[in-house]
C-alpha cells in the first residue's frame, strides 16, 4: 500500500511539470540511442578483427598436381616459431570438405566442385601482423625457385584496416558516450532537483508531519527510475523495431541471404536474424537495467544535493 501511494505521488510530481519530463524522456532517450549504435558499431568491428586475426593469415595455393612431399618440404622450410603461431597443410581432400561446410546452404555450389578441382595448399597463421611481414618475405623466396606455388593469399590489409577502424570507433565512442551519459546524468540530477525545489514547501510540511526521510526521497528516486525505464523502452524501440524491418526486407534476396548468414556465423554474431525473440528481448532489457540504473544514480544524487 505504501508502494502504491509513493508512486501515486512520483506520477503526481511528474504530471506538475509535463513538458521538463517529455524532454528529459527524449533527451535521454537519444543519449541511448547513440550510445547503443555507437558501442554496436564497437562490438561488429572489433569481432570483425578478431575473425581476421583467427583466420589463416597466409594461404599459399600449389598447382593441383603437386606432391604431397614437396608441399611438406616447404612447409619444414617456412617453419619458424618465432614468427608463426600455426602452419596447416590442407590436402584436396581437406580443401572439398571445408569447401562444402562454407557454401553448405547453397547446394548448387557444391554439385561441380570435385577435390581434384581444389588446390593443396598451407594455411600460415603469424603470431602478429607485423610478423606477417617476414612471412610473407620468406614465401616469396621459396616462389621464385619453387615453380608448384601457384598464388599467395594474405589478409594482412584487412587486418591492419580493420584494427586501424577498431581503435578509431572504441576512443571515438567512449568519449562520446561518456560526454553523452554525463549530459543525460546532470539532466536528469537537474529536473528532480528542479521538482525537489518546486515541491519545498509540501517537503517542510510532511517534515513537520513526522513522514520519515525514506518516504520523502523515495518518490524523487522513482522517478530517475521511471525516467531510465521509459529512455529504455524508448531508445531500444527505435532501434530494434527499424532493424528487424530493414533485416526481414533484406533477408528475402537469397544471395544477401546466403552472404549476411555466412558474415554473422564467421563473427559469431549468428543470433542476430530475423526475427529473433531472445535476441530482441535481451536487447530491451539490457536498454532499460542501463537507463535505470543511470536513472537510480542520477535521482539518487539529486536527493542527497537537494534534500540533505
Amino acid at each position: 500500500m505504501e508502494v502504491k501511494k509513493l508512486l501515486e505521488t512520483t506520477k503526481k510530481n511528474m504530471r506538475r511539470n509535463k513538458f521538463l519530463t517529455m524532454s528529459t524522456i527524449l533527451v535521454f532517450s537519444i543519449v541511448l540511442i547513440l550510445s547503443s549504435f555507437f558501442i554496436s558499431l564497437g562490438i561488429i568491428a572489433q569481432k570483425s578483427v578478431d575473425h581476421y586475426e583467427k583466420k589463416a593469415q597466409v594461404i599459399v595455393f600449389f598447382k593441383k598436381d603437386t606432391r604431397e612431399k614437396d608441399i611438406l618440404d616447404i612447409k619444414d622450410a617456412l617453419e619458424n616459431p618465432e614468427l608463426i603461431q600455426e602452419i596447416k597443410y590442407i590436402s584436396q581432400k581437406d580443401a572439398l570438405e571445408i569447401y562444402k561446410e562454407d557454401f553448405a546452404e547453397n547446394p548448387d555450389l557444391l554439385a561441380t566442385v570435385t577435390a581434384e578441382s581444389l588446390p593443396p595448399s598451407l594455411e600460415i597463421r603469424a603470431k602478429s601482423v607485423d610478423a606477417l611481414l617476414k612471412v610473407i618475405e620468406n614465401i616469396n623466396v621459396q616462389k621464385e625457385t619453387n615453380a608448384q606455388i601457384d598464388d599467395v593469399m594474405y589478409f594482412k590489409d584487412v587486418v591492419k584496416n580493420l584494427k586501424t577502424i577498431s581503435n578509431v570507433i572504441k576512443i571515438s565512442s567512449t568519449i562520446l558516450i561518456s560526454a553523452l551519459i554525463l549530459m543525460a546524468f546532470f539532466l536528469m540530477r537537474v529536473t528532480i532537483g528542479f521538482n525537489i525545489n518546486a515541491h519545498h514547501e509540501e517537503i517542510e510540511v510532511m517534515k513537520l508531519v513526522g513522514s520519515s526521510n525514506k518516504y520523502i526521497r523515495l518518490p524523487y528516486i522513482f522517478e530517475g527510475i521511471i525516467y531510465g525505464v521509459f529512455g529504455g523502452l524508448i531508445s531500444a524501440t527505435v532501434i530494434i523495431i527499424p532493424f528487424q524491418a530493414i533485416l526481414l526486407h533484406l533477408m528475402k534476396n537469397v544471395d544477401f541471404s546466403f552472404w549476411l548468414n555466412q558474415m554473422l556465423r564467421d563473427i559469431g554474431m549468428s543470433f542476430i536474424k530475423p526475427i529473433n525473440v531472445l535476441f530482441v528481448l535481451g536487447y530491451y532489457i539490457v536498454h532499460i537495467l542501463v537507463g535505470v540504473l543511470i536513472g537510480f544514480i542520477s535521482s539518487l544524487s539529486a536527493v542527497k544535493r537537494y534534500l540533505d
